[in-house]
């Protein structure tokens, strides 16, 4: 086979040459040109990030006669020896399929001979935890005391999986995820190399694809090489990824962000007729850039033009950063999902409605969101001289049908009735009087209602203030309020209102409240409209009760 692929073909022999790593890197080096190198280490982290490269390139650095800076020359005898690749000197396990009992007994055998070249016998086993626990356990005793010219290096993508007993015995390094701007750098010095000219574009659209792991990405940039040949441009590695472009991105990016259902769904459509198959990662990472420029606008991004960074800039300022991260959450979330969906085109587009009717989701996220845009749209008004105008809702009250003239008729031949009962009740009870007045007190009455009203109204911000968001919801059903002697009484027609009120706990709340608005002792006390009897009494009864009962009667 002539042809070899792109990450064997640069696949580092060097540590310098290791991308991503440098904290891993700088240990190493350090330990082997001091000569303090550990008899277990451990090498952890996600596919394609160069724990079997580093332990190979490690092996072959603890043998070199003269390291450079902590690397193999591959110059010396030693390292020409160990560079064809069939030495005994560095045994490769594969714990996948050697994980039993006998592989392992069969190692502690082979650990007793000394090395053939170098100064250490290096073993690497690649997905450790593989290993059957009787293999883990027959391990043990030779990994915490091995001869002192045996050195093992394991490699695993899953270390949770590791019992504590080996994880305690080796020295851990924890392998990174490579940055895109780090990935875009090493597939620039590789189609360099390769004398093969790109768009910064395409770059950073394998780069993103990549998702940290260099195997990855140079497996799709081969397979972008293959197609483009001598130039590798950012619509063909569009079209041989299932990408989508940035122009589109930003359509859907912001119609979701608008709350634009209308523009989501048809541009969604037209990308899944295009055969687009990673618009939720996509969108997920357009979203990520909107956020990052929306809040560090002279953040340097590899391979953003100015011109679309504007349009980034410009996307995200009229939104909060929380209504931003959401998205970006449920685009993430959803991208997981269609990996196992049947039917991914009913996920992704009732994702990107959920996506756009965010602020009237019915919970704690929704009611958060739309506080926050009231809460801007408020600071808007402000800045520009506005003032908002707050509306007070009155309770609706039924007239009758009847004429204003007839009404007052009606009123003041009741007001006659009521005279002529008093006076008749005062004479049966014997009471020795010369004249009796009736008179009528709406206006002490109104001015009541009008001070209870006001307290009440305060004593919702207080309990809004303390957070107390039971009482404050269900002050809200409250429909009336008012001062009778030293009674601060309140009417509702809702009965879970009215219970929560009843119970001394509740109440001793509100009564504390409303003694400090009105700085004197107030009991309070809570009444259940019945909707039936109230709605049985005419308007005529209602004029003649109020006006038997509202007023005081006065002797002189």
């Amino acid at each position: 086979m002539s042809y070899v692929s792109l990450y064997r073909r640069f696949r580092p022999n060097t540590f310098d040459m290791v991308v991503g790593q440098d904290h891993i890197i700088k240990t190493i080096t350090n330990q082997i040109m001091s000569g303090k190198v550990s008899h277990a280490y451990l090498f952890t982290g996600t596919r394609g990030t160069g724990k079997t490269s580093c332990a190979k390139i490690f092996a072959r650095a603890v043998n070199c006669l003269e390291p450079v800076n902590g690397s193999p020359c591959h110059k010396c005898r030693v390292c020409k020896e160990l560079d064809k690749g069939d030495s005994i000197d560095i045994m490769e396990m594969d714990a996948a399929s050697n994980n039993g009992v006998d592989e392992i007994r069969d190692l502690r055998e082979n650990v007793q001979y000394r090395p053939t070249y170098g100064k250490y016998k290096v073993y690497i086993i690649d997905e450790v935890h593989m290993l059957t626990s009787s293999a883990f356990n027959a391990f043990l005793k030779t990994l915490e005391e091995p001869p002192e010219h045996a050195i093992f290096i394991l490699a695993t993508t899953e270390v949770q999986k590791l019992p504590q007993t080996i994880l305690s015995r080796c020295m851990r390094f924890d392998f990174r995820l490579v940055s895109v701007d780090t990935l875009i750098n090493h597939l620039k010095y590789i189609f360099d190399t390769l004398k093969v000219s790109y768009d910064i574009d395409a770059l950073r659209q394998i780069a993103i694809q990549g998702e940290g792991s260099v195997r990855d990405a140079l497996s799709l940039a081969d397979m972008c090489l293959s197609y483009c040949k001598d130039h590798i441009g950012y619509k063909e590695v569009l079209d041989i990824l299932g990408a989508t472009n940035f122009e589109t991105l930003d359509v859907l990016g912001r119609a979701i962000l608008d709350g634009d259902v209308k523009t989501a769904l048809e541009t969604a459509h037209s990308l899944l007729k295009m055969g687009r198959t990673t618009i939720a990662r996509d969108l997920a990472n357009y979203f990520m850039d909107v956020i990052e420029v929306k809040n560090t606008p002279n953040i340097a991004l590899d391979g953003i033009s100015n011109e679309r960074k504007e349009k980034l800039i410009l996307a995200g300022s009229n939104h909060t950063n929380y209504r931003i991260a959401r998205v970006m959450d449920i685009m993430a979330s959803m991208e997981n999902a269609l990996r196992y969906s049947t039917q991914p085109r009913i996920l992704l587009e009732a994702n990107i409605v959920k996506a756009c009717e965010l602020q009237t989701e019915l919970n704690l996220d929704g009611l958060t969101n739309r506080v926050k845009e009231l809460e801007k749209k408020l600071e808007k008004m402000q800045n520009e001289g506005l003032k908002p105008i707050y509306v007070e809702a009155v309770q609706p009250v039924d007239l009758p049908t009847n004429s204003a003239k007839e009404i007052k008729l009606e009123q003041e031949e009741a007001v006659e009735e009521a005279k002529v009962d008093a006076q008749t009740m005062l004479e049966k009870m014997s009471i020795a009087k010369e004249e009796v007045t009736v008179f009528d007190d709406t206006k002490q009455e109104d001015d009541k209602s009008f001070l209870a009203n006001e307290v009440w109204s305060k004593v919702l911000v207080r309990l809004d203030d303390m957070n107390e968001n039971m009482l404050y919801d269900a002050s809200h059903n409250i429909e009336s309020v008012n001062i009778s002697g030293k009674q601060f009484v309140a009417s509702t027609k809702d009965k879970i209102t009215f219970e929560i009120f009843r119970k001394p706990m509740y109440n001793q709340i509100i009564q504390k409240l409303i003694k400090e608005e009105l700085d004197a002792e107030y009991s309070f006390v809570i009444n259940k409209i019945d909707e039936e009897d109230k709605q049985a009494i005419s308007q005529q009864d209602k004029v003649l009760l109020v006006d038997l009962f509202g007023g005081k009667i006065i002797l002189d």
